[in-house]
């Protein structure tokens, strides 16, 4: 794999050659293409300066803090204390994550590194994909130098510029670093979710919307639902209706037409269904976002409405 940095690094020297031998895109022979050349030869400098290769297995505190916009810090320690509080801008990824624990301690396996495809995966999603330098952490006094296993997993899984805080979360939090705490699970959207009782309590006062398919709610097809059909009573208000064709969402003036179409109004409670609440949900979403103030999501939908036998369907 090639180093992040040292692709940078070649760039700006190139773009600091160019600069000085005078080559650009302007043809012009004036202060304005010396004045480029300049701008270029300081940016490839300043490019070329920069690299974390040079600080070896190990950065300091100071280095980090100066160089936190520029490199993708790893928090290395369990999820509940990742969530308690972290560096800024910190991912977690503890090592239970990228190693096998399907099967139980002491077993043949227990505790391997995933496949480097697997870690890889597991990097990705947590947004560590190589474009910059890594730095990884964990509690050097409490912990159990998981910030060493996250760096061997990390390079296992084909990133080269690993690095490790020095210190670790200790010399963090004694020489004054910056904290910042993860979200604490504080409702704070306006639709909630709800269940089969209290679909079947309010289908005669709410309005039942299915999110699906014109062909699941006509019964055509299902998506691994016990039965075809629908919820009686339910409205056609498909997801995809909200989605041009280039992917985009569709304007407040079409999204309007669509739901005066469907005879819904801001004042009526809407409750919204699809599968599994995936569909139902941007569905929903849509609607508060049109001023609708009483709407719900039944998380569980037509997969467990149909589930039941004694639940009518039309």
């Amino acid at each position: 794999m090639v180093r992040t940095w040292g692709k940078i690094a070649a760039v700006g020297s190139l773009a600091a050659v160019m600069a000085v031998a005078g080559v650009g895109c302007s043809s012009g022979d004036g202060a304005g293409s010396t004045s480029s050349a300049a701008s270029a030869a300081s940016a490839a400098t300043e490019a070329a300066a920069f690299s974390a290769a040079d600080q070896g297995m190990y950065v300091s505190f100071d280095w980090l803090q100066e160089h936190l916009d520029d490199v993708t810090v790893v928090d290395a320690r369990s999820t509940s204390t990742f969530t308690q509080q972290h560096i800024p801008g910190a991912v977690g990824l503890h090592w239970t994550a990228i190693s096998n624990v399907e099967v139980e301690q002491g077993q043949p396996g227990w505790g391997e590194l995933l496949p480097s495809d697997e870690i890889a995966a597991a990097a990705a999603q947590r947004g560590i994909d190589g474009s910059k330098p890594v730095v990884v952490y964990t509690d050097t006094r409490d912990g159990w130098g998981e910030d060493g296993r996250i760096y061997w997993a990390l390079r296992e899984a084909g990133l080269e510029d690993v690095h490790i805080l020095d210190g670790g979360w200790t010399m963090w939090m004694t020489k004054g670093g910056e904290v910042k705490a993860s979200l604490h699970g504080t409702d704070n959207d306006p639709i909630d979710q709800v269940d089969t009782a209290y679909v079947k309590a309010h289908m005669d006062s709410a309005k039942i919307v299915d999110a699906r398919l014109s062909a699941e709610y006509d019964g055509e097809t299902t998506m691994g639902e016990a039965r075809e059909g629908r919820i009686p009573g339910a409205i056609s208000l498909p997801a995809v209706s909200f989605i041009n064709a280039d992917g985009t969402v569709i304007s407040d003036d079409e999204i309007k037409a669509l739901l005066d179409d469907a005879g819904l109004s801001a004042d009526d409670e809407v409750i919204v269904y699809c599968t599994g609440g995936v569909r139902a949900a941007f569905v929903a979403e849509t609607l508060a976002n049109q001023g609708f103030e009483n709407v719900s999501v039944y998380t569980a939908g037509y997969s467990e409405w149909a589930g039941d036998a004694e639940n009518p369907i039309e």
